[in-house]
């Protein structure tokens, strides 16, 4: 487990830019594809199309701000454990939405192709680095962001409609 910051051994550097890309063009096809229609007709929640956008938006922009303070600082490399928890989830969600749902969940092919690939990516360059307990907390809090997008997004009363 090395902590040092210098470059050669950072686990980290330009292709963590991939994580908001990747993130981009799976809210593209969601929306593309009509994501909050999809919800509504398997949960009966309906969040309205710029709800979804809002959301995804503070999202997206918490993901640059943390992708900028990862590349600042080598040892908050362990915030993208947190951002690969997330992704990881997600795509967990969207495979097994469609799975279970034998319909096709709109996000599932970026999830199969950009995301699945870029988790296992980051964690294998990422996890050597980190301790245990701290990669342990790290996924921790991915699953606690997870589950928050998905209260709101259950609860679109708590989300502004621009």
């Amino acid at each position: 487990m090395s902590q040092s910051a210098g470059i050669a051994s950072s686990p980290t550097g330009a292709w963590v830019w991939l994580f908001p890309l990747a993130y981009g063009l799976h809210i593209a096809e969601e929306y593309a594809f009509h994501f909050p229609a999809y919800v509504a007709s398997v949960s009966g929640r309906h969040i309205s199309n710029s709800q979804f956008l809002f959301l995804n938006a503070v999202f997206w922009l918490l993901t640059v701000a943390a992708i900028v303070v990862v590349l600042a600082r080598a040892s908050r490399a362990w915030l993208v454990i947190t951002l690969a928890a997330v992704l990881g989830i997600n795509a967990a969600v969207h495979l097994l939405g469609s799975i279970v749902t034998v319909t096709y969940s709109p996000g599932t092919v970026t999830a199969a192709l950009l995301y699945v690939p870029l988790v296992v990516y980051a964690l294998r360059r990422v996890l050597p680095h980190v301790s245990r307990g701290l990669a342990m907390r790290a996924v921790a809090l991915g699953a606690a962001i997870h589950a928050g997008v998905f209260l709101l997004a259950a609860n679109p009363s708590l989300i502004p409609s621009p």
